[in-house]
């Protein structure tokens, strides 16, 4: 069971589990294990047990994984095959670097469904993949006393990036760094020739029309060559489908299926799959690799659809609630979306209002939590401040009309309430009515200690009151929005209550043949839409890889040191200004 013994306190179990795992094996069995890359350099008993495998012909294949793979595992890991069918004439391991091609996440990183099928592909085949994959032959391993370290036989460290300091330094785009995105430049012609013109024998400039970085997207994504190329493509891809159309039809138990097509999903998967790689390589838009990897991601993405069909038929229940609302009630589902947008942008005000330095520059009528409060304050001083002066216009209003009546300066039309009353109600205060018993005064020619204070009030309540009005309309402004987005989740939750409701009777009203015809019609959109996403990838990669070149050569060393002095002329004559220097 342990031909290679390793002491319990050398923390050396990983190859002790290949070893028990290797002796349960069955005379043709095969395992494989994920390990550290440790086990694949370190020396003692580790080198032995390497050896071991190596020499009795188990260990098939190691293959390099990316790091951060396996969720609070940072480090790159490695896959361990043994095979001992066939291992006594085993003359060689194959190694695989598969460190270098995956999708980048948050927490994790993750293979892509190309970078799957390239791992499967070079394991299958056991052949060479220049910088991937690599059958060694054991002397090479022998002579390199049993290490394994994956990039010792398989480097696929990138080239280094190319300078040309003559570019740099007078302008120009070598010839040579354009040459090397042929890629490109098969799969979109003309695209090179109206991106560059010609500068002299080995250089090229950058065509009038991309005057700046930014015009590099859009010009390729609007080139004539991009958009007929991948028109070309998809309607390959469609007429694929509609070839095959009738393999996925047989999927379904009521289909007459006299052609004997398979049933099985994972026969159809395989089938398909072989029929779309032998349509779409010839292309050379896609690798084979993301043509097969594409169809598999397709195909998983919809797997508990296809056991669906396979098991009950074109049932309704297989199309999306969305697309039942949407052909069946899209005014809902606008009413909602719109709700849903509103109340997203209206969270993000009340979100930013919160954050330091807010300033409401939109003038959108939300406030910070603590303004509200502080104006809430504020709102009830000045309230309280002119319903006091309110009173106290009233109260010397009347000293003043007492004044005049007692010193018989009054006439039998000036009535108390116009002087005294009127417009001195809390419901409706018109302050400057005060001034009506000041006028009277002056006119009768008496002159009262009360005038000054009277004066006063009528300013202070004005001010006080003026205040408390702009004070309310700001929090009422900040109330109507704090209310919509209550109405706005009360509409959202209406619309999601009786959404099921909605759904179910609609499904209901569905016959066997239109949700036929409606899936169907879904399969194929969401076919056209995965390859469309990897035709876009290819896009990017153009665009990125034209502003690499753009970035390396478009301003040249002159430039920027003329640049450069131009600004530091501009900064001697301001210090000059200024009078410091």
């Amino acid at each position: 069971r342990f031909p290679v013994m390793m002491p319990e306190k050398g923390k050396k179990a990983d190859l002790m589990f290949v070893q028990h795992m290797l002796a349960v094996l069955k005379h043709d069995g095969r395992l494989a294990s994920v390990m550290p890359h440790g086990v694949l350099f370190r020396g003692g008993e580790e080198r032995e047990a390497r050896k071991h495998f190596i020499e009795h012909g188990y260990l098939e294949a190691i293959i390099g994984l990316p790091g951060n793979l396996f969720y609070g595992t940072g480090i790159p890991a490695c896959i361990l095959v043994m095979n001992k069918a066939g291992a006594a004439k085993r003359d060689h391991v194959l190694f695989i670097n598969a460190d270098r091609e995956y999708r980048e996440g948050k927490a994790q990183n993750h293979l892509r469904p190309e970078d799957i099928d390239k791992i499967i592909y070079a394991y299958r085949n056991g052949g060479e993949l220049p910088g991937y994959a690599r059958p060694v032959p054991k002397a090479d391993i022998v002579a390199e006393d049993y290490n394994c370290n994956i990039r010792r036989y398989v480097d696929n460290a990138p080239p280094p990036e190319l300078n040309d300091v003559r570019a740099h330094l007078h302008g120009g785009v070598p010839k040579v760094e354009v040459a090397s995105l042929a890629h490109y430049w098969h799969n979109y012609p003309q695209l090179q020739d109206d991106a560059f013109v010609a500068r002299d024998a080995s250089y090229l400039d950058f065509a009038p029309e991309l005057s700046s970085k930014r015009d590099i997207a859009d010009f390729v994504s609007s080139h004539q060559s991009v958009t007929t190329r991948h028109a070309q493509f998809m309607q390959i891809l469609e007429a694929w489908w509609q070839a095959n159309l009738p393999i996925v039809e047989a999927l379904a138990p009521d289909a007459k299926n006299q052609e004997t097509k398979p049933r099985n999903v994972y026969v159809m998967r395989s089938s398909l799959l072989a029929s779309i790689e032998q349509s779409l390589t010839d292309q050379n838009l896609l690798t084979p690799f993301q043509v097969r990897g594409a169809f598999a991601n397709y195909v998983d993405m919809l797997k508990a659809d296809f056991k669906s069909i396979a098991a009950s038929g074109w049932g309704p229940e297989l199309i999306p609630d969305e697309e039942i609302l949407q052909s069946q009630f899209p005014e809902i589902l606008q009413e909602l979306e719109q709700a849903q947008t509103r109340l997203a942008e209206l969270q993000a005000l009340f979100a930013a209002a919160d954050e330091e330095d807010f300033e409401d520059s939109d003038d959108s009528g939300v406030l910070p939590g603590d303004e509200v409060r502080n104006k809430k304050e504020e709102l009830k001083a000045c309230t309280a401040d002119w319903k006091a002066q309110l009173k106290l216009i009233k109260d010397l209003a009347g000293n003043i009309y007492t004044e005049l009546k007692a010193a018989d300066l009054l006439s039998k039309d000036a009535k108390k309430g116009y002087y005294c009353t009127e417009g001195f109600a809390q419901q409706d205060p018109q302050f400057a009515n005060g001034q009506r018993i000041l006028q009277l005064a002056s006119q009768v020619g008496r002159s009262t200690e009360y005038a000054d204070p009277l004066s006063d009030a009528i300013d202070q309540a004005q001010m006080a009151y003026e205040r408390a009005q702009s004070i309310t309309a700001s929090l009422q402004r900040h109330k109507a929005l704090e209310d919509e987005v209550k109405t706005l989740r009360a509409t959202i939750k209406g619309i999601a209550g009786k959404r099921d409701e909605l759904v179910q009777s609609a499904r209901a009203k569905i016959s066997n043949d239109e949700a036929r015809t409606v899936i169907i019609e879904r399969l194929r959109q969401l076919l056209l839409n995965t390859y469309r996403a990897y035709l876009r990838a290819d896009q990017r990669a153009c665009i990125k890889a034209i502003e690499n070149l753009w970035g390396k050569y478009a301003i040249t060393a002159k430039t920027i040191e003329a640049e450069r002095d131009a600004a530091s002329q501009q900064l001697q004559a301001f210090l000059v200004e200024l009078g410091y220097e």
